[in-house]
């Protein structure tokens, strides 16, 4: 049997083919993205330009040393804004400038409190700060205007830092621990600074910190305080925090509010110091855009100013539903295995926001010294978990013929990832929901063709039997579809119809030929009669006994095809009987033996009695021709041995001679029609139709006839099996 693909299979296989759509859209969506990238690259460069042409020859924005080498903004960093000349530390705020209407109301914080009565906490005083920095040469300012209705000052002898009101300074660096500095007063003047331990109880050395200085002086509402911090303790990534801590009852000295002056994150509750110019931060307002961040850096590369923010919102999370909802179930299952395939083949945009924040603090200087050096470039740096790429575009300021800064515009790939994504995850999603569609049509189509097939198949297969007798000239099976099976169907009913006519021509032929030889040999026949009679001398010459001969065996010949072709007719009308077939098969073995007394015979039954069905004469024709194959090629000395038993539903008749094997391949063959072996007796005609008349008797009753070589010895067994006589069955039809 052929092995191979199915016609299913095969048409599954090219549904394949539709996943080159995906494979296509993806080369296509990357060279878009290198198209996109190069666009975003060209806005930056038009955005720098824009922004560098607004500030050319304005050196005002660069007469001052305003910057400090700190990160970059975001919602939880503090300005320093600029000073109109270096503080006076002595508690008053007329030196600061306009800079006072600049100072931003904070209120108390109940966090932290060591009171721990509702009700004295919900009792507590009122408390309130205005607060603002500044920046002045190599220092930052800091002024606190407290209103406090109740001012408690550090009292002589008393060891602990935190039992009166007082001022915290948090700084933290990455590469040292907290440092942790309290400003305390006993009266109106300078205050004490002492770098304290995690508590804010005791100082942790008892001697006071020289490099920070504060003054405060009292005030009929509260107090006043201005702080000076040298640029040397803020590098670029120190953190900062300030608080005003208040103590009211003079007899518990507890903390009853602090007030947080640093704006503070979910994360991060120290804050991150810029130091800014307002005349270019005005300027760059209204440029500022949500998804681009635009800095302006003076000639030593310091920070001016920046705006914007390439960190994007948050992602809308999708949750799961319930488990009742069938349809969003599965919907959500899909989505889930879709993002999955998806994280593999595309370049995903970064999202993890402490990623970004990492990104977005470095800084390529190489930009901004080519830009220095009047060079328009852009490049691109990869984010921190190296995911997407931040482009820059850098563009010099003029002064004349003199650079004093540059423009940096700074945006993310996410968009264009994001867009990269969506669009992949758009043609994936719908491909997918083709290939699917496809597949499931191509697989519908491909069984109900193979069924049809199949159809077809099995019709044409018992339209001839396994004797080669066409039993329906017409196939009922897809005879009336229009298309290439129908004109299948209708092709093998017409060459069946031609088969049958042909084959109805063959089996007339031997009594046609028969009838058409019969006078031509008869008169041959009668001319060596009446030449014998004429010519005396003639009858005994070798050629007369040969002419005889050859028209004796012209004549067998004849009687030969005749009674094949006729024999299935004669059978159709022959009465059956109900006959013990080991009786009927012990009185031919005694017939054979009679009229062939050089050769022995056998019988060995093991089965008595076996009752069949059957018109004795043809089964006598039939056993009669075997028993003269067995009588021509049994070896000398040998006998010719019957077996008779039950087997299943069938008696078998098993006629064994011990002599030559069958050649290989003949054990079907030779009950064919004109097929024959040679055999023994060159006087005996032999055409190959008495196997053939055997197998046609066997076919009529219902049976079989087969042939194999023995296993033990050489020889053949020929096996005769015809159906049991079933008396209760035969009742249950005539009723």
């Amino acid at each position: 049997m052929r092995t191979g693909f199915s016609i299913r299979t095969k048409l599954l296989l090219v549904a394949l083919l539709l996943l080159l759509i995906p494979w296509m859209s993806y080369i296509y969506v990357r060279d878009m993205k290198t198209f996109l990238l190069s666009g975003q690259e060209n806005a930056l460069s038009l955005i720098s330009r824009a922004v560098a042409t607004v500030l050319n020859d304005r050196p005002e924005l660069f007469t001052e040393d305003t910057t400090i080498d700190v990160d970059d903004a975001d919602g939880n960093d503090i300005y320093a804004t600029p000073l109109p000349a270096y503080i006076n530390l002595n508690g008053e705020f007329s030196d600061w400038g306009e800079q006072v209407s600049q100072a931003i109301t904070y209120t108390a914080d109940i966090s932290g409190l060591q009171n721990e009565e509702p009700s004295e906490r919900d009792a507590k005083p009122s408390i309130s700060v205005d607060h603002v920095l500044g920046y002045r040469g190599n220092f930052i300012y800091a002024m606190f205007r407290v209103l406090d209705d109740s001012v408690v000052l550090r009292q002589r002898g008393f060891l602990r830092v935190d039992a009166a009101d007082h001022i915290r300074l948090s700084l933290q660096a990455p590469d040292r621990p907290e440092q942790r500095y309290t400003l305390i007063a006993r009266e109106t003047g300078r205050m004490s600074i002492y770098l304290m331990d995690q508590q804010w109880q005791y100082p942790i050395t008892g001697k006071p910190n020289y490099d920070l200085a504060a003054e405060l002086a009292e005030t009929d509402e509260g107090y006043n305080v201005e702080l000076r911090i040298p640029r040397f303790m803020l590098s670029s990534e120190t953190r900062v925090k300030l608080s005003v801590i208040d103590v009211d009852d003079r007899d518990s000295l507890l903390i009853e509010s602090i007030v947080t002056t640093t704006p503070q994150s979910d994360t991060d509750e120290f804050s991150r110091l810029l130091v800014k110019s307002p005349e270019i931060a005005k300027i760059l307002k209204a440029l500022d855009r949500s998804d681009a961040r635009i800095w302006v850096f003076n000639s030593d590369k310091r920070p001016a100013a920046v705006v914007g923010n390439i960190i994007p919102d948050s992602e809308v999370t999708t949750t799961k539903p319930a488990d009742d909802d069938i349809w969003a179930t599965l919907s959500y299952y899909y989505n889930s295995v879709l993002q999955t395939v998806f994280s593999y083949i595309i370049e995903q945009p970064t999202a993890d926001q402490e990623t970004l924040n990492s990104s977005v603090q470095q800084r390529n200087d190489a930009i901004i010294e080519r830009a220095l050096a009047g060079e328009i470039s852009t490049d691109r740096r990869p984010s921190f978990d190296q995911q997407g790429a931040i482009l820059m575009s850098a563009h010099p300021i003029y002064l004349g013929d003199e650079i004093p800064g540059v423009v940096v515009v700074e945006q993310s790939t996410n968009q264009v990832l994001g867009q990269q994504k969506e669009i992949l995850e758009n043609v994936i999603s719908v491909t997918l929901l083709v290939l699917v569609t496809v597949a499931t049509a191509l697989l519908l189509f491909a069984s109900r063709l193979t069924l049809r097939i199949r159809r077809l198949r099995n019709a044409t297969e018992t339209a001839i039997d396994r004797d080669g007798r066409i039993i329906n000239q017409r196939l009922v099976a897809e005879a009336k579809s229009g298309d290439e099976i129908g004109d299948l169907s209708r092709s093998v009913s017409n060459m069946l119809e031609r088969l049958s006519q042909y084959t109805s021509y063959l089996r007339g032929l031997p009594d046609t030929l028969a009838h058409e030889v019969s006078n031509p040999l008869n008169v041959v026949n009668s001319s060596l009669h009446n030449l014998s009679e004429e010519l005396p001398e003639s009858a005994n010459s070798k050629y007369m006994d040969r002419a005889k001969n050859g028209i004796n065996r012209i004549g067998s010949i004849l009687r030969n095809l005749t009674e094949a072709a006729n024999l299935e007719q004669a059978m159709q009308s022959e009465t059956r009987e109900v006959v013990d077939l080991i009786e009927l098969i012990e009185s031919y073995v005694d017939g054979y033996s009679f009229s062939n007394p050089e050769q022995s015979f056998k019988i060995q039954v093991n089965t008595r009695p076996l009752y069949v069905e059957i018109a004795p004469d043809y089964i006598a024709q039939a056993l009669d021709k075997l028993v003269d194959n067995a009588i021509d090629f049994a070896a000398q000395n040998t006998p010719i041995v019957f077996k008779a038993r039950k087997l299943d539903d069938f008696a078998q008749i098993d006629i064994i001679n011990q002599g030559s094997s069958l050649p290989e391949g003949m054990a079907e063959r030779i009950f064919e029609p004109l097929v024959s072996l040679g055999r023994k007796d060159a006087q005996k005609v032999s055409l190959g139709m008495g196997l053939y008349i055997v197998k046609l008797i066997a076919s009529f009753h219902g049976g079989d006839v087969l042939a194999r070589n023995l296993l033990s010895s050489d020889g053949v067994i020929f096996s005769l099996s015809l159906p049991l006589y079933n008396a209760n069955a035969n009742e249950t039809n005539i009723r």
